[in-house]
This record gives structure tokens, sequence and C-alpha cells, in this order.
């Protein structure tokens, strides 16, 4: 007997064969052995989940003579015909090579005729969301009023494409992508059947690739089988064209450095091994996926990943180093470069350019990316401030060179620690029940949508709180420009004031600082404080 593919060999012959789809198989059980048969069925999924064998095995479950459990017998003689395909009671047509109205016509005009051995005639029609619109409306008025002895059994990978009025003539059983486990167990029964030792790692790797797809998974092995030898990880990898998790790894670190040089040599060596550029695109939005996952629940990552408990801690210790917006910007960027990369005229080069854009942060035209930078700025902007406002200057000192030179800074000091004591700013609610504070927080959050450039001066300077209605603002740059601009834009701050506050409010700046009561300048205190010859001014 001629050779037969693995999927072909282990198609699931009863519902107890099936993997996965637990709730589906034990609601067609249920109606095979109550006998409450409806006569159009919707199974929808992606591809290799189970929906054709499903279609199948329900046809000769309703025409089987002595069901076990809803399920086939196997030992009837109506099981043994139908399983050999020796009678014609059930139809199988592909929607894909006959979507015409025509070809529709010809198939429910059989639909009059009794079963000629069976208790009913089915009919399953794959890829149903191929028909046209006029063999839709032919299909329309039999799946209304069918014949009491016929089934209908639609299959589609794409049910958003069929009309509403086929979708409510049917029962419908969502197919869902099988897990990784179950697979893995199924590809191990084969592999123990064949008498090929495989590494557990290599089937992982198969049943992640296959994504859900029973059908896939065992294509898969069948080629990796067909080599001499173990199915080991290497050689999985060298048959899907994949690469292994560590050179990812490395890739990732690149990108988090923004190292061109060593990216663009990761693309010469994936390429000199002859990988697929599309394959390692979708590899590196995956492994990004992986690490936002690491970055949102780590402690459940073993289980969302079908990792080892290793494994989802190098993930969680390489997604400390990336922000989430920054993890979504590269998974952006490959996703959309596997797409292109189908019908790059230069696999290579877009691969490169993709690479470089997702080092170069600073070329991104992303406004999430430059949102983050802005949000870094603003940190950084936020603490400068707090030092200012604690009296933290920063000067060029040398070291003192005589004991005598110590005494007069620890003098000087003590009334300088005294200076910089915290001053109390009011504070009062208003009569929207807010306080001050939350009426200039939302104050800041108004201005910087209507005039970026005074929310800018406000967010640098500091709010010195509100009494009686008015709110004072100081900048923190002690300038009368800041002061000036900020001023223009005084009536908007009083207007915007009053509606948060529910009250006549205003608005008052701070005039720039003067130098020193005593009319010294702050480089004659630090002369002062640590002694003119330890001060150097530049």
């Amino acid at each position: 007997m001629a050779y037969q593919a693995l999927y072909r060999q282990y198609r699931p012959a009863c519902f107890r064969d099936m993997v996965g789809q637990e709730h589906i198989v034990q609601a067609l059980r249920n109606q095979v052995a109550s006998g409450r048969i409806g006569h159009a069925y919707l199974f929808c999924g992606s591809r290799g989940t189970g929906k054709t064998s499903a279609a199948k095995i329900f046809a000769r479950a309703v025409n089987c003579l002595n069901p076990q459990d809803g399920d086939v017998c196997g030992e009837c003689a109506s099981c043994k015909r139908l399983a050999a395909a020796e009678v014609l009671d059930i139809i199988e047509m592909d929607a894909a090579s006959n979507s015409k109205v025509e070809d529709a016509r010809d198939l429910l005009e059989t639909v009059k005729y009794p079963p000629n051995e069976s208790r009913y005639k089915v009919y399953i029609i794959d890829e149903i969301h191929e028909f046209s619109d006029k063999a839709f409306n032919a299909l329309l008025k039999t799946l209304e009023e069918p014949p009491e002895h016929a089934i209908f059994i639609l299959a589609t990978t794409d049910p958003q494409k069929l009309p509403n009025t086929i979708l409510s003539r049917c029962q419908r059983y969502d197919f869902a992508r099988i897990p990784v486990p179950q697979i893995v167990k199924r590809l191990r029964l084969v592999c123990d059947a064949a008498k090929r030792e495989a590494d557990d790692e290599a089937l992982n790797h198969i049943a992640r690739a296959a994504e859900g797809g029973m059908r896939d998974a065992l294509s898969m092995l069948d080629m990796c089988m067909s080599y001499d030898g173990k199915v080991d990880t290497a050689r999985v990898q060298e048959v899907l064209g994949t690469n292994d998790r560590a050179f990812l790894f490395r890739f990732a670190e690149a990108v988090e450095r923004e190292d061109a040089a060593a990216l663009l040599g990761a693309v010469d060596e994936l390429i000199r091994d002859g990988r697929d550029p599309a394959i390692f695109a979708r590899e590196v939005a995956q492994h990004m996926r992986a690490l936002m996952m690491a970055k949102a629940c780590p402690d459940e990552l073993p289980g969302l990943l079908d990792v080892t408990q290793e494994t989802a801690n190098d993930y969680v210790r390489q997604a400390e180093d990336f922000s989430p917006t920054r993890l979504m910007s590269v998974m952006d960027l490959f996703m959309g470069a596997e797409t292109a990369l189908r019908y790059a005229s230069s696999p290579r080069l877009y691969l490169e350019t993709a690479a470089l854009k997702a080092c170069l942060r600073t070329g991104e035209e992303d406004t999430a990316a430059l949102k983050d930078r802005i949000a870094d700025l603003e940190k950084k902007l936020r603490g400068l401030q707090d030092a200012l406002d604690a009296g933290q200057y920063v000067v060029a000192v040398q070291a003192p060179n005589t004991s005598a030179a110590k005494e007069p800074a620890k003098k000087a000091a003590k009334p300088a620690r005294q200076d910089a004591a915290p001053v109390e700013i009011p504070r009062e609610e208003t009569a929207s029940g807010k306080s001050s504070d939350a009426v200039w927080k939302e104050l800041l959050d108004k201005v910087k949508r209507v005039q970026p450039g005074t929310f800018a001066f406000l967010s640098q300077g500091r709010f010195d709180g509100c009494a009686g209605g008015v709110y004072r603002w100081h900048p923190s740059s002690g300038s009368d420009s800041s002061v000036a601009y900020v001023m223009k834009a005084k009536e908007l701050l009083e207007q915007l004031l009053t509606e948060i506050s529910g009250a006549p409010s205003h608005f008052e700046a701070a005039a720039a600082a003067a130098p020193a009561a005593s009319g010294v300048s702050q480089l004659q205190q630090f002369r002062d404080i640590f002694g003119a010859e330890n001060v150097i001014e530049q």
C-alpha cells in the first residue's frame, strides 16, 4: 500500500479520537444519543482544528445502527460501508472550487431524493464562505425547509463572510485552537508508534509553530521524520527555518542597546544560514510579545507561553530593560515587516531596514515612542526642579588646602540651612469641593492641550498655593522673560481657574527674584562660604 501522510493516517475515525474541542464533541454526542438532530450545522475555526473530521464522524454517527454513547460503533454494516466510502449518502463538496450558483443548484437538485441505504443523507460543504451571493440565495430556501432525511454541515475558516440569513438557520460551533500540551501528547504517540525518538523541546517547538492546528503539527513532524536519526530541536529548526531562542535573546539585547552593528551582523548570519526573513520577523514579534507578557504577568508566564520556569526567568530579566511602549513599537514594526517581506524584491534589505528602525529610536515617527521619550525627559526635569527648589546648586570647588578654610565654611553653612527651611504654602478648598492643588493640576492638563508653550513654563515653575481665590505661581528660572510669557495668557488662565474651581479666581505670577537682600551676588556668597581661593568662576 502506498505511503500515507501522517495527518491522513491519524485522522480521527470517531469522537473518542478527537483532540481538544471537548465541548463540541460532547454536544454532538448528546444529540446523536437523544435523537435530537438538527438539519443544519456550521463548524467555524482556524485550519487543522478538526472541523471536517468532526463533520465526517457526525455523518457516520447519525447513520450508525448501534451508536455507543453518541459515538460510532465501527462494527455495524453502516459504519463499515460509510468508512470505506461505499455508500453515496454522504456528499462532500469544496465550495472554493465550486462557488458558482450552478454548482449549488446541481447539489441541491439531489436533496429531494431520499438516501440509498442510510437513515440520513448528509451534505458536507467545506469553505462555505467561498460561495457567491447567488449560490447563498440558492441554498437559503433549502436550509429553511429541508427534507427530513437531509442534514447540512457547513465548514468555514471565515464565518464573518457568511450572510446573516445563513447564520441564523444553522447551529453554530466554534472550534478553538488546540492547546500546545495536547498537540505534544498526540505527537508523542505518533513518534512512539513509529519507534522514533524525539526530544520534548523539539515536539514543543513543532506544537508552537503549528499555532493550534493538529494537521499542521503532523505535517511538520512528517517532514522531520523524513530524515534519519532522532527528531531533535536542531533538526526541527532546520526543517522549519526557525531560529533558536538564544539567537532571539541576543537580537533583542542588541535592539535594547541600540547596537546597529550587532543587529546588522545578526541579519547577515541569518541570511548566510539560509533562514527565511519573513519567519524571522514573525519570531521577533513573538519574542517581543513574550517580553511584554513577562512585564505584565511574570508569575503566570510558564503556563501562558508553555515554557520552562528557567526560560520564563530569562524573559522576565530581559523585559526589565524595555519599557512597554518600546516593546509595542518593536512588535508592531516586525509584524508589519512580516507581511511586507512576502512581497519585497530584496528581503535582506527590508529586514536590515526594519532592524535599524528598531535600533534608532530617535528616528521613529511613532507617537507612542515620542510620548515615551517626553515622559522620560519630564521625569528628569522634575528631578532638577526639586533639586533647585531645595537650594542645591552646582559650583566648581577645589579641595581646601588648609584646615583654617574649613572653619568659616562651617559657620556660614548654618544660616544657609536656616534660609532653606520649607515655606508653608497656603491651601484652600474651592467652591466645587476640589482642593487648590487639584484645581492647579487640572488647569495644567487643560493648558497643555490649548497652549503647549504656556504649559511648558507653568510646569517648570512652582505653584505657591491659593489664598482668597488668588492662585500664585513662581517661575523656576527667576527671569522676567518667563513671567512675561505666562502673563500673556493671564486672561485664559483666570477663565479656566474660574471654570474648574466654581468661583471667581485670579492668577498672579511672582516677579523675577532679586539677587540678595544684602546686595551680595550669589558668587560672592559661595566665596564667603567656601573661601575665595576654593571657588573658580566659570
